[in-house]
């Protein structure tokens, strides 16, 4: 497509956007409202419907990348080395199902967007969660969690290939979710028996996987633009260690959770903002009552400048949920993500103004 030949700029403007996973078992009605509610200058996301069932949750749906590894269910979880299961079929089927639906629903628009935004497991967490055909965990085994971690990366960077062929998408934005980041590197995850914990693995080795990760996942992109975004619990005491490995390992931006930030983890954010890294701020839980915009607008630019961070560096936001829509009504999702475009236009023009 003509417009994918050239390079996409980076874009430097408050914004808002979401968490992908959504309720229900229909694609096609949240698609409805991630574009009516999530078009430019918002950043829409690729649904994920959890409510399908197995092959729809998180680590069946970011097994489904895997490329060249076949994986099954089994009583105790997803496991790879084995040819695919029905399982694993279906995981694979529901995810080219949801991919052609967004190229119909984005070749019916007068207008596509050119950005999406994806949400996948990040590669450690998702080889914490996987087991091997003798049922212990992928990363007790440190030639099977490098090429768990390898072929995700492939088949991730497959994935976006797939999507910019088939779409007029160029911009592409992947949500890394790590809950098990932290348990990873402390040497808490629990062997298969429960008996006794895995031992930690060693951060050099977590920074090294890391960077190769987001090379292959950024590299080749044939004109597109590929940004990763980490999500960690911002309440683990550990988080500014997490995020400094990370960031050297090249991501270049984060998911902050306000409620889980001491003074400590807030300069940190500050650090991001001042280096050049986008910060994406969760302000409003969907069940939450939705202030005002001016009060809205006051919360956030109140620790802003306290941060000593000034108006002109906002295009570093762009505004979340506080939690995804899984539980939530398509009423409840519609209202809060008005709400966050809202404020972000509002924090937009007072940047510019700045």
């Amino acid at each position: 497509m003509p417009e994918q030949e050239l390079q996409v700029a980076e874009r430097h403007d408050v914004h808002a956007t979401a968490f992908c996973q959504f309720p229900g078992t229909d694609p096609l009605a949240i698609h409805e409202v991630v574009r009516g509610e999530l078009g430019e200058p918002n950043l829409a996301v690729f649904p994920q419907l959890p409510d399908r069932g197995v092959g729809a949750d998180a680590v069946g749906r970011s097994a489904a990348l895997l490329a060249d590894l076949g994986f099954d269910l089994q009583p105790h979880g997803w496991r790879i080395g084995v040819s695919d299961g029905i399982d694993a079929r279906r995981a694979r089927s529901i995810l080219r199902s949801d991919e052609n639906l967004l190229a119909d629903v984005l070749g019916a628009e007068a207008r596509p967007a050119q950005r999406l935004k994806l949400t996948l497991l990040g590669p450690w967490t998702l080889a914490a969660s996987l087991y091997l055909p003798n049922g212990e965990r992928v990363i007790s085994d440190h030639g099977a969690r490098r090429d768990v971690i390898e072929s995700y990366a492939h088949g991730a960077r497959e994935q976006l290939d797939r999507l910019a062929r088939i779409t007029s998408l160029a911009d592409f934005t992947i949500q890394l979710d790590e809950p098990l980041l932290g348990d990873v590197l402390d040497g808490t995850i629990s062997t298969a028996s429960g008996y006794r914990t895995l031992r930690s693995i060693p951060r050099a080795e977590v920074r090294s996987s890391y960077e190769q990760f987001l090379k292959v996942l950024g590299g080749d992109s044939q004109g597109q633009r590929v940004a990763s975004l980490l999500n960690l619990p911002t309440q683990d005491e550990h988080w500014i260690k997490r995020v400094d490995l990370l960031h050297q390992a090249g991501a270049g931006a984060m998911v902050i959770d306000p409620s889980g930030l001491t003074h400590r983890k807030w300069e940190r954010v500050a650090g991001l903002v001042e280096g050049g890294d986008r910060v994406f701020l969760q302000v409003l839980a969907p069940s939450e009552r939705a202030p005002g915009v001016v009060e809205a607008v006051n919360s956030i630019l109140r620790p802003w400048r306290q941060l000593g961070l000034g108006l002109g560096q906002l295009w570093a936001l762009t505004l979340m949920p506080r939690g995804d829509f899984s539980r939530s009504s398509s009423a409840q999702a519609i209202e809060n993500l008005q709400r966050l475009a809202s404020y972000a236009q509002a924090l937009e023009q007072t940047r510019v103004d700045a």
